[in-house]
């Protein structure tokens, strides 16, 4: 079988490299505005939307297979009354196909401020762009188009060599005697680059995770205060990229090892207290595609908000472990810029289980329409 799927793979890849710049999903459906492409005294509608079309077929008992098929909407006005001040006022909707109700539907505010050209703050919904630099182990893909946009506190610092982010996603409000917990979600990731010719560049990423449920001003029905849950995963490791020529532009080695622990394990509702896992991956990247090849290896790795295939315990039967996972995977991702604001992505995913020999695979179509309609400008206030 792979004989016949990796050779196709790399006719598309080649096929299709003269277009434009592709690197994964994650940046493609990055939709938080740029510092630099903010323009001071003008007042915008902007307009964002990701159609997206995304079919899982898993094997095994870890998760069940499922299909994705609507549409994520944010219309929104956007304004910045001086410079290093942008502000954003809108809605989020997810609208699914062959559902008649909306999802998802909040209202959106985001305020950002840059005290200086590498450091800026955030408040209110956050800038999601890249998924934060998480690998998708870590934190779904999926979640763009499932779950409500996070929200809270973000730093973020981009310099030279180093850029880092820290933030607080606040997901769930509580109230006194609320009968439900808080939750959220902590993060800290940093990416240094340690070498840098025109040939080859070296990053070292580092990423912590923490996952809170808990409070302390809140009861259940029966009066007792639930049971705190706190979760932690962390990442380090290095990625290589090696410039190489035309129409492959780069080849990419990437390593990283991943941990989890169960902080509050007298409370933990997951089957396992700690676990850690390795990731090794190869990628070609081309103008517009992208196709890789990884291998995870994980022993009682569990990940709250990453992709439940590549974790040791079950989504779909609670009772089920798998405590030694191991899956080589294989991903083919391809997009294009229709105009500006706009582009279309294919991507295709396959995965093996080394251990029980299922193979699941994923596939998916995506168009995303990005645009700022300018309603008045003004002087600028400072």
């Amino acid at each position: 079988m792979w004989n016949k799927i990796i050779p196709c793979l790399l006719l598309i890849v080649f096929a299709w490299s003269e277009v434009t710049k592709a690197q994964d999903i994650q940046s493609f459906s990055s939709s938080y505005k740029e510092a630099a492409d903010v323009k001071t005294g003008e007042l915008n509608f902007r307009f964002e939307s990701l159609g997206f079309f995304w079919n899982n077929e898993f094997k095994g008992n870890l998760v069940s297979g499922y299909t994705l098929t609507g549409a994520m909407l944010r219309p929104k006005l956007t304004y910045s009354p001086f410079e290093g001040l942008y502000l954003e006022a809108g809605a989020h909707v997810i609208k699914y196909n062959g559902k008649d109700q909306f999802s998802n539907a909040i209202p959106w505010f985001t305020a950002r401020y840059r005290f200086t050209d590498q450091f800026s703050v955030v408040t209110g919904n956050l800038d999601q762009n890249d998924q934060h630099g998480l690998p998708e182990q870590l934190w779904e893909p999926e979640r763009i188009y499932t779950d409500k946009p996070e929200s809270g506190l973000q730093f973020l610092y981009s310099g030279e060599k180093l850029h880092a982010q820290t933030w607080v996603s606040w997901e769930q409000f509580i109230q006194k005697n609320d009968p439900y917990q808080e939750h959220f979600t902590f993060g800290l990731t940093g990416n240094y680059q340690a070498f840098q010719n025109s040939e080859l560049t070296i990053k070292l990423p580092v990423s912590v995770l923490f996952y809170h449920h808990g409070g302390e001003i809140n009861i259940n029905p029966t009066g007792d205060r639930p049971a705190v849950q706190t979760h932690a995963n962390f990442l380090a490791g290095w990625e290589m990229a090696m410039n190489v020529g035309e129409r492959v532009k780069t080849i990419d080695l990437n390593g990283y090892w991943l941990g989890y622990d169960a902080i509050t394990k007298e409370s933990n509702t997951l089957p396992f207290d700690k676990g850690h896992a390795f990731l090794i991956e190869t990628s070609a990247q081309t103008k517009n595609s992208r196709i890789s090849v990884s291998y995870w290896n994980a022993f009682q790795f569990m990940a709250p908000k990453g992709r439940f295939l590549f974790q040791s315990g079950s989504d779909e039967f609670p009772s089920f472990i798998q405590p030694d996972r191991s899956m080589l995977s294989g991903k083919y991702f391809w997009q294009k810029n229709i105009a500006k604001g706009a582009r279309v992505a294919f991507q295709v995913d396959s995965n093996m289980d080394l251990n029980t020999r299922d193979l699941s695979y994923s596939y998916g179509f995506f168009l995303l329409l990005n645009e700022d309609f300018l309603l008045k400008r003004f002087k600028d206030q400072m």
